[in-house]
Order: C-alpha cells, then sequence, then structure tokens
C-alpha cells in the first residue's frame, strides 16, 4: 500500500503494507501545507523506506523516512540496511539528508563519538549494535 492523502493542513506520503498487518512495517512523511509545493518529488522504495525530496532556499533536502525490522528478525535487518545504504548511495551528495526513523533499536548509554551520547536508558541490543555500526558507516 502506497499513496499520498491530504489533509487539511498536510501532505501526507506513505509507504507500508496492507491494514490487517500494519504492526509489521510501514512509514508516512507528513509535509505541512506550507511547504507542500516545495515538494520535488517522492519515490516509494518499499514498504519500510520512503524518499522526500524538497526545494529549499539552501538546496535540496532529501527526508528518508525509515522503518526498521523488530529486533531478532537478523536477514530483514541485514537486507534492510544493505537496501538503506544502497538508497543513500543515490541521493545526490549535494542534498542535505534528514532521516525520520523507527530502527527498533536500543543504542545504550556508552558514549561513542557523534553518534550516541549518555543520556539514554542503559540497554543495547543488536539492532542498536546494528545501528551504531551503520551511522559510523555513513560519518
Amino acid at each position: 500500500m502506497q499513496g499520498t492523502k491530504e489533509t487539511e493542513r498536510y501532505t501526507v506520503i506513505y509507504s507500508g503494507v496492507d491494514r490487517h498487518i500494519r504492526d509489521q512495517s510501514g512509514v508516512m512523511v507528513w509535509i505541512h501545507k506550507s511547504i507542500s509545493n516545495k515538494i520535488d518529488h517522492y519515490k516509494f522504495w518499499n514498504d519500510r523506506v520512503l524518499e522526500t525530496r524538497l526545494k529549499t532556499q539552501r538546496g535540496h533536502l532529501t527526508i528518508l523516512g525509515v522503518c526498521a525490522p523488530t529486533e531478532g528478525r537478523d536477514e530483514l535487518n541485514k537486507e534492510f540496511y544493505e537496501t538503506l545504504q544502497k538508497i543513500l548511495d543515490k541521493v545526490n551528495k549535494n542534498d542535505y539528508i534528514m532521516l525520520i526513523w523507527d530502527m527498533n533499536a536500543r543504542v545504550g548509554n556508552n558514549r561513542v563519538a557523534n553518534i550516541v551520547g549518555t543520556n539514554g536508558e542503559a540497554t543495547l541490543n543488536s539492532n542498536g549494535r546494528k545501528l551504531i555500526d551503520f551511522a559510523h558507516s555513513v560519518i
């Protein structure tokens, strides 16, 4: 399921699965009507990744709305991060990039320079480790 809808104040762009299994995956980006005319394009990559590109005063902003698989789904997580990397590689190198996500990750509170601070909860799960490793690879 993918598409767009207009509300009174927003343009909503969504990609996901059938509403009977909607807890499995899905993502949406809400763009306020005051800037919806700035939408250059949007692309439905799959039920977990949605790209929206906006024209701004300083250039283009690419927003990636993402939803990672839940903890314990290792093969899906591996595929998800590989796909996300391929998508990031295709984003125009001059664009600003904003990742809006539910990574289903717990990254702990051990400081990792430029990635994790010390104010979070103590728990680090395998999805959190994958997210930290991914963040290291893109900065």
